[in-house]
């Protein structure tokens, strides 16, 4: 387990050092900061989801089109940006990154309510991928900066649920400002009343910014280390494994580890792509009805997903420790898998709702767990490389959803309901697959956290 060269006479850390303080007002400040900046992220990447169909008419653009710029725009470059972004994390005030990170997503946003063809378009959400691509990272590699190991976990927690409540929030907020701008579009003055409603929505939901980047400095500096006895064995040997012997020992676990998770985002991801477009194009509804009903649809799911993971999870966990949220994930994976084929029997917009919600709360009853076992899988000083590893591996799974259901939907558009048939064989083989990865995964993750949590 250990490195065979390592001197066992060399001074080790006392091996019961005492406990240390809890978080204070100020961490939990600063928990609440990084909640409200991944809240605003949502929004910005939440109006390119439901602008789809305005954009598309505006600019003749084809369902592949559409799903090359979700996919290849915004995930798959966001994905290749973490690592960058992670290993200046690692090195550097993460506060900072995560300040330039904001900037650089609230401009590009911005440039998208100016472009007048696909290929700016796609630029811009090049750009909102890039700047995007620093909330895991970052804010999981602030989290243990903020709270000791005990308190981890709770923090974890609340972010994730807090996460999913603002991802849903951040559609309905979307709806509702569109709304707002349709209804005194007329009434603005001239230099803005020529702007087409959507590109209003990309400079509103822009503005933020300034207040946002401010709000992340204020966020305390203070760093916890894992000071319990049961804690990081690599740090009582004061003994830090390099990057990459790290990565040749977990690259395995972790390529099973986050493919299962990419897989799962790959199958939620394109119902959440795409079902907005489902609901304009197919039912009728307006772009701020979908994003009302899928916000709120959304919300209902995250908060049912959460609790069912707190019953299922402690249940499960006397016999599957540190395995529970990964068993939990498989059998809601495997349950979404089945609710995927129900989209093609509904009649109205309404079920469509319903079975999105379900879907959610079956994907959160396991992954809402996630992150606390990803910051368990590695030591300290590697979490926002290993996070930003993550997140890449997830991301350029999860970018080809968009892709795939757009390429299929422009082949089937004689077929009737042609682009619901495609998310629904998308979704039900992501999750599905996710199910199997699980399972090859689990070994190598009980192994990882027996080193280093």
């Amino acid at each position: 387990m250990f490195d065979s060269n390592l001197d066992l006479s060399a001074p080790v850390a006392d091996p019961s050092p005492p406990p240390e303080l809890p978080a204070g007002p100020l961490a939990w400040f600063g928990l609440a900061i990084l909640v409200i900046v991944a809240f605003f992220a949502f929004v910005d990447r939440q109006m390119l989801i439901l602008l789809a169909e305005p954009i598309r008419h505006d600019f003749g653009l084809t369902d592949t089109q559409i799903g090359l710029m979700q996919g290849a725009g915004i995930a798959l470059f966001a994905g290749v940006a973490s690592l960058p972004i992670g290993w200046i994390a690692d090195r550097v005030d993460r506060r900072v990154v995560l300040a330039a990170c904001i900037l650089v997503w609230s401009a590009a946003t911005a440039i998208c309510g100016v472009t007048t063809h696909f290929w700016q378009l796609f630029i811009a959400t090049v750009g909102l991928g890039i700047g995007e691509a620093g909330l895991v990272p970052v804010i999981y590699g602030l989290i243990p900066d903020l709270f000791p190991a005990r308190q981890r976990v709770l923090a974890n927690a609340i972010f994730a649920l807090a996460n999913l409540l603002g991802a849903g929030a951040g559609m309905a907020l979307g709806g509702a400002l569109m709304h707002t701008i349709a209804a005194v579009h007329s009434a603005l003055p001239a230099g803005l009343a020529d702007f087409e409603p959507w590109r209003l929505a990309f400079f509103a939901v822009a503005l933020p910014a300034p207040l946002l980047v401010v709000l992340v400095l204020l966020i305390s500096s203070g760093k916890h280390h894992d000071t319990d006895p049961s804690a990081n064995r690599w740090h009582h040997l004061s003994l830090q494994p390099s990057a990459s012997r790290y990565f040749r020992r977990e690259g395995t676990m972790m390529l099973k580890f986050f493919g299962a998770i990419g897989l799962v985002n790959l199958a939620f991801g394109g119902v959440a792509t795409w079902m907005p477009v489902v609901a304009v194009r197919t039912f009728g509804a307006t772009p701020a009805e979908a994003g009302g009903g899928m916000g709120v649809a959304a919300m209902a799911g995250g908060i049912a997903g959460c609790a069912l993971s707190g019953l299922v999870a402690g249940r499960m966990r006397a016999r599957f420790g540190v395995l529970a949220p990964l068993r939990v994930c498989e059998f809601g994976a495997l349950v979404a898998s089945g609710l995927s084929f129900l989209y093609l029997q509904v009649g109205s917009i309404t079920p469509v709702y319903a079975l999105f919600g379900a879907q959610l709360a079956c994907m959160v009853a396991g992954m809402v767990l996630f992150p606390t076992i990803m910051q368990n899988i590695c030591p300290a000083h590697l979490r926002s490389r290993v996070a930003a590893i993550g997140a890449l591996t997830s991301i350029v799974v999860q970018s080809a959803s968009p892709v795939i259901i757009g390429f299929m939907s422009d082949r089937m558009h004689a077929l009737s309901r042609g682009l619901l048939w495609s998310i629904v064989c998308t979704a039900a083989f992501g999750f599905f697959a996710a199910c199997i990865l699980m399972r090859a995964a689990s070994r190598g993750v009980r192994e990882a956290i027996e080193r280093y949590a």
